[in-house]
């Protein structure tokens, strides 16, 4: 059976105290209206992270994103007093290794209205998080590899926003797990080119040097940059570009994420790839590494 990232375990699914709106609650009690933008049209964002000994990994990194996205969408944030609650949040409910996911939400329309857009004036968004204690991945997964299908036609609107409307990549995932596969990587109908995954983002490894999909179409993922930022300190070229099914058929393929890190893959739509084990190795040591330096200046206070 494939692995699935960020899966809980069955103790870890039953969150009893959740973030909402800067508060601690009950799980029960964390709930938004029915008319909340968020639920109406989808205008909510939100970040999924690795937490560390306690401490989520490359936090300011992920407010950096969220923050950007707020700003676009018109939905104010007060980032300290996020962080705040998040720190409430991991004392109460500490874990070793686990999933925080933080969200937030366009609220209710001001006055109660209701309408595609709304006022940038007197809005109150709604920001909600919660923590799960979940298992790291399996090390068979780094080591062997892993299988990819792909799917055409069906990229996620606004991609360059960490988007609740997250359709495209439900469907998609969703494919991948019918395929018994680990990932779904969509590609554009029109040139053909690889985009991203459903839960990830798509690297092509030639043995030589790393091409990434224009920032443009697909999500500017945190930890993509970080491995972006590594591959160019250790001397790997890397390339901002678009990649071609053709060529990425021929390549070899690295996924990166919050939960997963950095890992090779085996197969796409049933082609073998290039091995690409031993740099994503030393990819994911480096990433690892940063993490766990970031997770230490939370832990000390620090963003």
């Amino acid at each position: 059976m494939t692995e699935r990232v960020g899966e809980a375990t069955e103790s870890g699914t039953d969150v009893d105290v959740v973030l909402l709106d800067g508060q601690l609650v009950a799980r029960a009690q964390a709930v938004i209206s029915a008319f909340d933008r968020g639920v109406m049209y989808g205008e909510s964002l939100f970040e999924t992270l690795k937490v560390f000994e306690g401490a989520p990994c490359l936090w300011s990194r992920h407010c950096d994103r969220l923050l950007a996205g707020c700003v676009e969408l018109g939905i104010p944030l007060d980032v300290q007093e996020v962080e705040r609650g998040v720190r409430a949040l991991l004392a109460a409910r500490p874990v070793s290794h686990g999933v925080l996911r933080v969200q937030v939400t366009g609220g209710v329309q001001p006055g109660g209205g209701r309408g595609i857009t709304a006022p940038r004036e007197g809005r109150r968004p709604r920001m909600i998080a919660g923590v799960s204690e979940t298992p790291p991945l399996s090390a068979a997964v780094y080591e062997t590899g892993v299988r990819l299908v792909s799917s055409r036609g069906s990229p996620r609107p606004l991609p360059g926003l960490k988007s609740g409307n997250y359709l495209a990549s439900v469907v998609a995932k969703a494919q991948a797990e019918a395929a018994d596969a680990f990932e779904c990587v969509l590609v554009d109908e029109g040139s053909d080119a690889v985009l991203e995954g459903s839960f990830s983002n798509v690297l092509a490894w030639d043995g030589r040097g790393i091409a990434c999909p224009p920032d443009e179409r697909r999500l500017p993922g945190v930890t993509l940059a970080v491995v972006l930022e590594e591959a160019s300190a250790l001397g790997i070229p890397v390339s901002v570009r678009p990649v071609p099914m053709g060529e990425a058929l021929e390549s070899g393929l690295l996924l990166t994420g919050s939960l997963l890190g950095v890992c090779a893959c085996s197969s796409l739509d049933g082609t073998p790839l290039r091995d690409s084990a031993d740099v994503a190795t030393r990819l994911r040591e480096r990433l690892l590494a940063r993490e766990a330096a970031e997770a230490a200046r939370w832990r000390s206070g620090g963003s």
